[in-house]
């Protein structure tokens, strides 16, 4: 019996379509998935020091925004939807730091809006998740 599907490379090719595993997957290697991966089990992250990436720029689902001590800072992304959870955090304090940054508005698939007590000027790491 062949450890493989007969129409699968199993050095460095591609598979184009569904793979299905009836046990244990390990790669001595990346992995890389293009599209949506959905796990019904724990999703861990096995070796210490070792963490999980998140790109950020345009339209991501996670940054840094710069308080302005005043008004209402605006963040631009598409990631954000009207049932996301957004987390925040002082990642570098400035002006007069509170911890006190909170989502002050959203718009679905456009913007958030991150606010602050006057005179923090604290840069505060966001990040989107999504509930199922």
């Amino acid at each position: 019996m062949p450890l493989f599907n007969p129409g699968i490379d199993a050095n460095g090719g591609a598979i184009a379509g569904a793979l299905s595993v009836g046990g244990d997957l390990a790669t001595s290697g990346a992995l890389t998935v293009t599209g949506a991966a959905a796990f019904s089990g724990a999703v861990q992250v096995a070796t210490a020091g070792q963490t999980i990436g998140i790109k950020e720029g345009t339209n991501a689902c996670m940054g840094t925004a710069v308080l302005n001590g005043t008004t209402e800072v605006v963040v631009a992304t598409t990631a954000v939807q009207t049932n996301s959870r957004i987390y925040l955090t002082a990642n570098t304090p400035g002006g007069v730091p509170t911890g006190s940054a909170y989502v002050s508005s959203r718009s679905a698939g456009v913007q958030f809006g991150i606010k602050g007590l006057a005179g923090d000027t604290s840069t505060v790491a966001w990040l989107i998740l999504a509930p199922l």
